[in-house]
């Protein structure tokens, strides 16, 4: 196997800084960066580089919570998350997580880009910066790099898969991935949406890997969009509600 020090000066940087990361995930790594920049470039190059009018500018707003769906009857998450979308561009994209109790919370910020936008696949990459706080955290801090693949299968149905790594920062937090939703929804009538879905989490230094199958429910009336989700895990199950605006600014 190549020496550490044949790989790109940015990945022995990284490695010497934090600590020693396993070579061949700097290289995967370091190979999707360099496939998200050309592909960038290349939907940069096709829509042209001068526009004749500025893009207009869309707020989003998320809000989730997941509590159980049996005793004791808690509150599992929150989630509040605010972006503005300019284009293909998505910056800034500024959100809180927490516990449900403020014992652990996550703060996160970043901005990414669509780099495919077409009728039957919509292709996001964005990078997320987080740093913990609360009394159950050691001061974790990583990286996530959040994609999102949105796809037409047919007239009525519509897929989405959504999933990222946990790069850490320092010692505190560990290697992860996360597929957030996978789901696949049949548009029964105008504004509705059901099917099924799942997620999953995994750590790299733990031989767990966390099935969370569920189902969902989608109504969207204007710019605002709800969702139920029936989702099974570990302590038994949890019900998800997802809330977004989708609102276009004034100009």
């Amino acid at each position: 196997m190549p020496a550490l020090t044949e790989l790109p000066a940015a990945a022995r940087v990284y490695s010497f800084f934090v600590f020693k990361v396993p070579e061949p995930l700097l290289r995967l790594i370091c190979f999707t960066f360099a496939i998200c920049f050309f592909s960038a470039s290349t939907c940069a190059a096709e829509s042209g580089e001068v526009r004749p009018t500025p893009s207009p500018v869309t707020d989003v707003v998320v809000l989730r919570t997941a509590l159980n769906a049996q005793h004791p009857f808690r509150t599992n998450y929150r989630l509040m998350e605010w972006n503005q979308q300019r284009g293909r561009w998505l910056v800034p994209d500024l959100g809180y997580y927490d516990d449900g109790y403020g014992g652990h919370q996550l703060w996160f910020g970043g901005g990414g880009a669509e780099l495919i936008h077409g009728p039957l696949l919509v292709w996001t990459e964005e990078l997320y910066a987080n740093q913990a706080a609360g009394k159950n955290t050691h001061n974790e801090r990583m990286f996530w790099f959040w994609t999102v693949f949105d796809m037409k299968l047919r007239r009525n149905l519509t897929a989405q898969i959504v999933g990222y790594p946990t790069l850490p920062l320092n010692h505190s937090q560990d290697w992860g991935l996360d597929i957030d939703r996978t789901k696949v929804e049949w548009a029964f009538k105008p504004g509705w949406k059901i099917g099924p879905g799942y997620a999953a989490t995994t750590f790299c230094d733990k031989s767990v890997w966390e099935s969370r199958p569920l189902l969902t429910v989608t109504h969207t009336t204007g710019i605002h969009t709800y969702e139920l989700w029936v989702e099974r895990i570990e302590a038994g199950a949890q019900v998800q509600l997802r809330y977004m605006l989708v609102r276009d600014e004034k100009r």
